[in-house]
């Protein structure tokens, strides 16, 4: 049995990581100079061309693009006409940016717990926490990894509400091959600089509603209408707008995405074969209708009782030391953020001011998710790019963590007195 690098061992992964990001060539350099000496810096070109392609790439009739995801969940709430007095049920494992949108556009937020399988939403809870209140729902494809639409829209149908995908991770992942961000009325992305795309930061906006698409154009671009397509809107809007450079920027990495899912498909799959073996490790577990993910984030759980009681934070520790960039995610649902656990009632500031103030999430208790957080492993994107040489010996530091876990329990009661 190997020697644990923690414990003086030699490396399990011996291949140097060479891969940089933001990744980048001579595409987006010659993209970033052509639009620097056009001296159409603004809503030109660029961005009309990169809304048509990526909308087209992820299979909806219309995009707008924005400066960032958050924007894009708030501008699609108010493009579904969402606001003051409405509620929307989403995830209880994601970021904050999600509720942001919500929030920003005058609506509650509706905490739903969440399959542990899964790492997204429990549909199978949804329909419990639907009031008189409830105007959408919106789910987020953590990950990558599409939820289970069909039945989320079944659910939406049946309750006259919309759904509102929250697709920041969803770049080149499809659902019944269809691509994500296509199902709902209007849909989320985010580019900012970690993601598997990105312009540094920037969103869009798709939907396949016309009066939507206008809606969201005109929040995004101080009331005014898409590229002058129909009379001047009166309805009041930000300044959201994506620059040209960026959007130059995100032409060229859209290209990358076919190949770069490919690679992260078969890494992702790599890992769930060899994870599904290994006690104590249970993979995430993929829909059949997610027909393809781009793994942004793999997630697996750690159950610490089949490591010999070893701690997720020791676990973690001995395969960094193997050379696997392993984390445990979100160490907390989002509900325990501290914008939902001040007692804003007893401040003279509360945020969000015009939203339900008799929400309290203080309270609020979801099990699910709380246990989640403490079993939770990631490893990011830009590890599902390594070569397969390198995501093979990745995929045996599991193997080899977990053969010595008496050892590995030793060390950490040794070094925790």
């Amino acid at each position: 049995m190997a020697e644990l690098a923690l414990l003086g061992g030699e490396r399990e992964v011996k291949e140097k990581d060479d891969i940089s990001w933001p990744m980048y060539d001579a595409a987006e350099r010659d993209a970033l100079i052509e639009v620097l000496e056009s001296r159409a810096w603004y809503n030109s070109s660029k961005c009309q061309e990169f809304e048509e392609t990526f909308a087209a790439f992820q299979d909806a009739k219309y995009g707008i693009a924005c400066t960032g995801g958050t924007v894009a969940l708030e501008m699609i709430c108010r493009g579904a006409g969402i606001g003051v007095g409405d509620e929307v049920i989403t995830s209880a494992y994601t970021f904050i940016g999600t509720c942001s949108g919500i929030l920003k556009a005058g609506a509650t937020v509706v905490f739903c717990d969440i399959d542990p399988d899964t790492n997204n939403l429990d549909v199978a809870e949804v329909e419990s926490l639907i009031t008189d209140r409830t105007k959408g729902i919106m789910p987020v494809h953590f990950g990558g990894l599409a939820c289970d639409l069909q039945r989320l829209l079944d659910i939406a149908e049946r309750h006259n509400l919309v759904v509102l995908e929250d697709a920041a991770h969803g770049w080149g992942s499809t659902y019944r091959d269809r691509g994500l961000g296509s199902w709902g009325l209007a849909s989320g992305f985010s580019f900012q600089q970690s993601k598997n795309m990105t312009g540094g930061d920037g969103g869009i906006a798709l939907t396949n509603d016309e009066a939507v698409a206008d809606a969201i154009g005109c929040a995004t671009n101080v009331g005014r209408s898409r590229y002058g397509r129909t009379e001047e809107s009166r309805q009041w809007g930000g300044n959201h707008r994506m620059t040209e450079f960026v959007a130059a920027v995100l032409l060229c990495q859209l290209k990358r995405i076919p190949e770069h899912t490919e690679i992260r498909e078969q890494n992702g799959a790599m890992l769930t074969r060899t994870l599904s073996e290994v006690e104590g490790i249970e993979p995430i577990h993929r829909l059949e209708d997610a027909t393809r993910v781009n793994w942004h984030v793999y997630g697996a759980r750690y159950l610490s009782e089949a490591f010999e009681g070893v701690s997720r934070d020791a676990f973690v520790r001995a395969m960094r030391a193997e050379g696997v960039p392993v984390s445990t995610g979100y160490e907390v649902p989002v509900y325990k953020h501290p914008v939902f656990q001040e007692d804003w009632k007893a401040r003279d500031y509360t945020p969000f001011a015009w939203t339900d103030a008799a929400q309290d999430y203080r309270s609020l208790h979801l099990p699910k998710v709380e246990q989640y957080c403490q079993e939770r492993l990631s490893i990011s994107q830009r590890a599902l790019l390594a070569s397969e040489t390198r995501m093979r010996d990745m995929s045996r530091a599991f193997v080899k963590v977990r053969e010595n876990a008496d050892k590995l329990r030793d060390w950490e009661r040794s070094n925790h007195r």
